[in-house]
């Protein structure tokens, strides 16, 4: 009897937080009706990681029939930009602000932010609960709700300290203000950014917001995300019995032998479709039906997390391009049952393009890609011995190609490793050691430590015998390829050792100085120089005087737009290298990763324009019919263009209205200027520059000598841009690429400002 009373208690409990939440919404739901023009919704659909060569891809045309509809029917953006970082959660901010990062301040997917795991801030929790404030001593991944709450907590006691997620407004914050209806759905981390606040509909991986939302699915005999319980404090929520895990992926098919490296050759589907397809089933017959959103984010993983595991080109990359595509079917469906079409603006877009991971070389002497490691065979779960590789030239793109033909068994790099056994040392005589957070790497498989016929060479550089630092999942003494960088409470250089603290993001490498000692900094440009793994450098130009002469090589964050004025921005960026112009599963595009441990076989990030170059598309009642726009467009854009559909501000953004693309703007083409300008540091000359082993290099030990690669001896970075000018008046900066060239002779550039 008295469960039972308790039992009816919290039900009132429950109902009257119910009503309240209705009431509000209720209120949003009628000053929404209120707002003045407002007559059309927008869809905002984000394939993680779409190339948009998906467009011409004769293996993807009969399985992206409704992509290829809105890219007819509607407007294709031939020229478009991911942010760089080309990462998910960086470009997750550009979605939400309109910004770079350097204005919004926020980086992602990687970030060290210590301050964090100070009392003052409080502590903080992981989705599934865990208490994580210590974790913020090392560089912590973002895609968490949770974690990008606990970020959100600024404190101002530190001089010129601002501290919040992000230090600009959002769209959605501009659309709640306004009394519009929201909803985001899908990808934990980069969806739920959208509305970091929580004051509109959520649902995303890892819960479903707010309380009366959860209740009225889980009463539609809906299933939620099995962790939605911890996002209410006590016993607010329960999950029934019967709930199971319908976020959950499915298996990976691995390598022999391995813990984390995939088998595509026995992949055929991906691993993440049902947990895409079921928050896309609850967004189309709950959330739309019943909330009528006015601004919706749908955010899928794929085919981004399947790229990841197989690779672009893979069969499970094409299974994930043909299950998105049902769900954007599905919208339309739904749409024109609601009579909400001829009123809905679609907009697709990635967040950034994807690259697979292989090892290559500088051109040959005929201008051909080259590989470092050869690129395997895969039978039955065992790697065996080499494939094949062809040159052609493309006469109709005046490329020169290497296709291969196997499965990439190199490219991965660990910075941490690289750095601190390179035996740096400042001019002090400082030691120089590097730390990433993470612990023993295993990784063979992608790591360039295999024999031609498969084998593991433990006589390579990358191999490391068990010697009792490093112990498996199942606590075995075993060989490992990196040893553990995790981070030291003492980061001062009280010891002799300069720390460096490294948050690995795969095509690019955040690089912070805890003490900003400029010495540590020259060095380190020293090492990125020499090394052909890592590609073009920029430096923290405020911290860092003189960058045009005394830091040769290298360009300032300021020209990227990475700086920010409050300092959060990390002391060095560095992408790593990547060539447009080796095919792998039939697509373009490679590059070396940059991990702490993890093998992967696709990844991003890099400033290469394969992961720059994104698709976007839009169609819709705003949007003007049947149109090519080869201006220069980015993900910077999206936002303000998005504001001016449904009338809400957003001022002083990075990125522009896309008038152009939009019906009734009568402005065209004709009204912007468009200039391509490049731009570039001084030489740095006279370099010792090696061969890019993949593996660790003493840079003062004549070991060395045998990785001297005498063919090239300078370097300098070089920045691509496209400027876009209107009207005589704003002018907005997109940024194609950037590479750190080395040649043989010192060339003839220097330092040119960007004005």
């Amino acid at each position: 009897m008295i469960g039972k009373i308790f039992s009816n208690i919290s039900k009132i409990f429950i109902i009257s937080n119910i009503i309240i939440s209705c009431q509000s919404m209720q209120r949003n739901e009628k000053k929404n009706s209120e707002v003045k023009d407002q007559k059309n919704n927008v869809i905002l659909f984000v394939w993680d990681g779409l190339r948009p060569d998906v467009l011409s891809d004769p293996k993807a045309s009969h399985l992206i029939k409704n992509l290829k509809l809105i890219a007819e029917k509607g407007v294709e953006f031939k020229d478009n930009h991911s942010a760089y970082p080309t990462f998910t959660m960086n470009n997750a901010q550009a979605f939400a602000t309109g910004n770079y990062a350097g204005k919004s301040g926020f980086y992602g997917n990687y970030i060290y932010e210590p301050w964090r795991a100070q009392k003052i801030y409080g502590e903080a929790s992981n989705a599934n609960g865990t208490n994580i404030t210590s974790t913020f001593l090392s560089p912590i991944f973002t895609e968490d709700y949770k974690i990008l709450q606990a970020l959100d907590k600024p404190y101002t006691g530190f001089e010129k300290l601002n501290e919040p997620l992000v230090q600009v407004s959002t769209l959605l914050e501009s659309a709640h203000s306004s009394g519009l209806v929201t909803a985001v759905v899908g990808k934990s981390g980069p969806a739920f950014f959208q509305d970091y606040k929580a004051k509109g509909y959520i649902l995303d991986e890892k819960h479903v917001w707010p309380l009366s939302l959860a209740l009225e699915l889980q009463d539609n005999n809906f299933k939620l995300p099995k962790l939605t319980s911890i996002a209410y404090p006590g016993n607010q929520f329960k999950l029934t019995a019967n709930n199971g895990d319908p976020t959950a992926s499915e298996p990976l098919i691995l390598l022999e032998n391995s813990e984390d490296v995939t088998d595509p050759s026995r992949a055929k589907t991906s691993p993440f479709n049902k947990k895409n397809e079921y928050m896309a089933d609850i967004f189309l017959n709950y959330i739309l039906p019943k909330k009528l959103p006015n601004l919706s984010v749908v955010w899928l993983r794929n085919p981004d997390s399947t790229q990841h595991e197989y690779g672009p080109g893979s069969e499970p990359y094409y299974d994930a391009l043909k299950s998105n595509d049902i769900v954007l079917g599905k919208i339309f469906t739904k749409l024109k049952e609601l009579e909400l079409f001829e009123k809905t603006n679609i907009i697709i877009v990635s967040d950034h393009a994807h690259s697979n991971i292989l090892a290559t070389k500088r051109e040959d002497s005929e201008g051909y890609p080259q590989l470092v490691y050869p690129l395997h065979e895969i039978k039955n779960g065992k790697i065996l011995s080499k494939t094949t590789t062809e040159r052609i030239f493309n006469h109709e793109k005046n490329k020169k190609l290497l296709i291969t033909n196997g499965y990439s068994t190199s490219g991965i790099v660990r910075t941490a490793d690289l750095i601190t056994k390179a035996n740096l040392k400042t001019s002090l005589g400082n030691k120089i050691a590097a730390f990433d957070g993470a612990g023993c790497s295993f990784n063979m498989p992608m790591a360039g430590v295999l024999n031609e016929d498969g084998s593991v060479n433990t006589a390579s550089e990358g191999y490391n015998n068990a010697d009792g630092s490093c112990v498996d999942k199942n606590n075995k003494n075993s060989p490992y390829t990196s040893p553990a960088y995790f981070v030291p409470k003492n980061l001062t250089n009280s010891d002799g050792i300069e720390k460096v603290i490294i948050a690995a993001n795969g095509g690019t490498d955040y690089v912070y100085i805890p003490n900003h000692n400029q010495q540590v900094v020259e060095a380190l440009i020293n090492f990125f120089q020499r090394r052909q793994e890592y590609s073009a450098i920029f430096i923290d130009d405020k911290r860092y005087l003189g960058i045009d002469k005394n830091l040769a090589g290298t360009l300032p964050l300021s020209y990227i737009k990475l700086e920010n004025k409050y300092g959060k921005n990390p002391d060095m960026v560095i992408s790593l290298t990547h060539n447009p112009n080796v095919v792998v599963n039939g697509l373009t595009g490679t590059e070396f990763d940059s991990t702490d441990g993890y093998g992967q076989r696709g990844d991003h990030g890099s400033f290469g324009r394969t992961d720059v170059n994104n698709i976007l598309l839009a169609m819709g009642p705003n949007f003007n019919l049947g149109m090519k726009n080869y201006l220069p467009t980015g993900n910077v854009d999206v936002a303000p263009t998005i504001a001016k559909i449904l009338n809400l501000p957003l001022p002083n953004t990075d990125g522009r209205v896309m008038f152009e693309v939009l019906k009734d703007s009568n402005i065209t083409f004709q009204d912007y200027k468009l200039s391509n300008v490049q731009i570039t540091s001084n030489p740095k000359c006279n370099l010792e520059i090696y061969e890019p082993t993949t593996h660790p290099i003493n840079f003062n030990s004549d070991a060395k000598n045998k990785f001297i690669d005498p063919e090239i001896n300078s370097f300098h970075t070089e920045l691509n841009t496209k400027i876009l000018e209107f009207k005589n008046k704003e002018k907005y900066i997109y940024f194609d690429s950037a590479e750190g060239k080395r040649s043989k002779e010192c060339p003839k550039v220097s330092f040119k400002e960007l004005n």
